[in-house]
C-alpha cells in the first residue's frame, strides 16, 4: 500500500434532553460531517474492451493518492492494465487512515502497485491504518503487489485487506514489511497488524487471517518470530479450485528462495481459496527475488507465461 494521509469526517448526535441540561447561549454548533470521509481516498474501476484490452473504466481519488494513467507494458499481457498508485504525503503518519477500492470486471486484467515503498514514520503511541478492498468478477486477474512498508521507531500499522473472489478469478495480494531506525539507535516499531478476509461473491467467508508481531519480539529475533531475518513478506494467491497446482508451484519458488538463503513456505489455505506464500529473508533484495519467483510461478501456470514488467 502506498504512503498518504487520511481525512477523517465527525458526526455529533444531540438530543433534547442534552439541550435542556445546557444553561441558555451555551448549545454548541453541529458539526457538519466531512462528505469525503465515507468514501475511500481512491476507487478504480477496470473494465474491458471489445478487442479483449484492458483499460480504467472508472476512477475516483483525493489527497494523498496520485492515481497514473493506464499503461499496458508487460510484453507477457499486453492486454492487461497496469497502473500505479502514488503519494504525495511523505509516508504514513500517526493517526492516518487510507482506505482504497479496487474492482476488476469480468475477464478484465489489472496489475496494480506503488513505485516506491511506503515509510511508515515514528509514532507517540498512537497508530496508523490503511484497507484496500478488492472486487474480483467471474474471470477476471487482479494482481494488488505494492512496494513494502518500511516501519520506523515506535510506529504501529494496522493493515486490512478483503477480497471478494468470483468463480475462475485470480487475485494475487503482496504485502511486505521491514523495520528501519534511521537514528541507527537500534529502537524499533511498536506494532505491525494485518489482516486478511477471503470471500465468494456472495459474501461467505473462505479464508480469514490475523497476524500481529510486537516490535520487541521482532527485535528479539527468536525462531518463532523472525529467526534472526529481517525482512518479511507474503503473496496470497487466491483462485478457487486449483489449489493443488499453485500449490506445487509456489513450494518449487520456496525451495529457491532457500537456496538463495531465505526461508519460504507456501501453504493451502481453507475454504479451497488458494495458497498463501510466504518469505522471511535477510534484505529487501532476497524477499524481492523470492515473491518475484513467486509471481512468475503463478503467472505461468494461469497464463503459460511469466511476467514481463520491469521489477522496482
Amino acid at each position: 500500500m502506498p504512503s498518504w494521509n487520511g481525512l477523517r469526517g465527525r458526526c455529533c448526535l444531540t438530543t433534547e434532553a442534552d439541550l435542556a441540561e445546557r444553561p441558555p447561549g451555551t448549545v454548541p454548533a453541529p458539526e457538519v460531517p466531512d462528505s469525503r470521509a465515507a468514501r475511500p481516498c481512491f476507487e478504480l474501476a477496470f473494465r474491458r474492451d471489445g478487442s479483449g484490452r484492458s483499460f480504467v473504466g472508472a476512477q475516483y481519488v483525493r489527497y494523498p493518492v496520485h492515481v497514473g494513467r493506464g499503461l499496458h507494458t508487460d510484453g507477457a499481457a499486453p492486454d492487461m492494465c497496469v497502473v500505479y498508485l502514488q503519494s504525495v504525503s511523505g509516508g504514513l503518519f500517526e493517526h492516518d487512515q487510507v482506505d482504497g477500492r479496487i474492482e476488476v470486471a469480468a475477464g478484465a486484467a489489472a496489475h496494480v502497485a506503488t513505485p516506491a515503498s511506503t515509510v511508515v514514520h515514528a509514532m507517540s503511541g498512537g497508530s496508523a491504518g490503511q484497507t484496500a478492498a478488492l472486487i474480483a468478477a467471474p474471470g477476471a486477474l487482479l494482481e494488488y503487489m505494492p512496494a513494502p512498508v518500511i516501519l520506523f521507531p515506535g510506529s504501529h500499522l494496522r493493515s486490512r485487506t478483503t477480497v471478494s473472489l468470483a468463480p475462475d478469478a485470480l487475485v494475487l495480494v503482496a504485502e511486505t514489511f521491514l523495520a528501519h531506525d534511521h537514528a541507527g539507535g537500534g529502537d524499533g516499531f511498536a506494532r505491525f497488524e494485518s489482516a486478511v478476509d477471503v470471500s465468494d461473491e456472495a459474501g461467505t467467508l473462505l479464508a480469514r487471517e490475523r497476524m500481529r508481531i510486537d516490535g520487541d519480539a521482532w527485535r528479539a529475533a527468536t525462531v518463532a518470530v523472525a529467526a534472526g531475518m529481517r525482512v518479511h513478506g507474503s503473496l496470497w494467491v487466491l483462485r478457487r479450485g486449483a489449489g493443488d497446482v499453485l500449490h506445487a508451484a509456489l513450494l518449487d519458488a520456496a525451495a529457491a528462495a532457500e537456496a538463495d538463503g531465505a526461508y519460504a513456505g507456501a501453504s493451502r489455505l481453507p475454504g479451497d481459496a488458494g495458497v498463501v506464500f510466504r518469505v522471511l529473508g535477510p534484505d529487501a533484495v532476497s524477499v524481492e527475488r523470492a515473491q518475484h519467483r513467486a509471481w512468475s510461478a503463478v503467472r505461468t501456470v494461469h497464463a503459460g507465461r511469466a511476467p514481463a514488467l520491469r521489477r522496482r
